[in-house]
């Protein structure tokens, strides 16, 4: 769990790299719910905003935490929860959670990021928390971070939607950003306003990652008066 270390560096350069890790049950299990999912057909990503999936090349199975309880019982209670209300200072709800696919060989990158950006209205800045569910390398697609000082620049960049690639673009910069390669079980937490991306899987073997999302407070959509996605406290 962060210390007070941790918690300055999340603030300074938004993210944190180096800090928790899974039980190997919290592994186990997001592994075998995700190779559940896999074996369900392949939807291709289609075209229009906030539709980022490429089938096989890039899968997202979103929202199907429900269908297992024990996946349920680790987001609110377990290690990614624990980290994420720690990093939010307390108060921590569930938002959005997904894993993320790339396939082997054919498995396609993703353009530089802020998570905040996809939720389309104003809102409190929230903290990812990326899993890797395999040894994440430069070959097989790991995550880049830009450092970013939540203090000074806490807002999000303009973005344009790529209709070729189904996903928003943020920055189109030199800066090559930080690849953060670990091994499985890893746990990679960064705000939503830090501009990421990853890379191609260039490997034989498919790249699983878990993304859960965490907001400080309830986020609501100004247009439906309802939570945008989820809204479930931590505890």
């Amino acid at each position: 769990m962060p210390n007070q270390s941790s918690q300055t560096q999340f603030t300074q350069q938004g993210y944190v790299a180096d800090g928790a890790t899974l039980t190997a049950e919290e592994l186990s299990l997001m592994r075998n719910v995700c190779e559940t999912l896999l074996a369900e057909p392949a939807v291709d990503g289609g075209h229009g905003k906030h539709t980022i999936g490429l089938g096989q090349r890039r899968r997202f199975l979103s929202h199907r935490h429900e269908e297992f309880p024990e996946l349920e019982a680790c987001l609110l209670n377990g290690t990614p929860a624990r980290l994420a209300a720690d990093l939010l200072g307390g108060s921590a709800y569930l938002f959005n959670e997904q894993f993320v696919v790339k396939g082997p060989r054919k498995g396609a990158s993703f353009a530089w990021h802020q998570d905040g950006a996809y939720v389309g209205f104003d809102h409190r800045p929230y903290v990812t928390i990326w899993i890797a569910l395999d040894d994440t390398t430069v070959e097989n697609g790991c995550v880049y971070l830009l450092p970013r000082d939540l203090r000074r620049d806490g807002h999000l960049d303009p973005h344009e939607w790529l209709e070729d690639s189904n996903e928003l673009n943020g920055y189109s910069g030199d800066a090559p950003g930080t690849p953060v390669e670990c091994p499985a079980g890893s746990v990679v937490a960064f705000s939503s306003l830090t501009l990421h991306r990853s890379g191609e899987n260039t490997t034989h073997a498919p790249r699983r990652a878990f993304i859960a999302q965490y907001s400080p407070e309830v986020i609501i959509d100004p247009a439906t008066g309802k939570p945008k996605r989820y809204a479930k406290p931590v505890s």
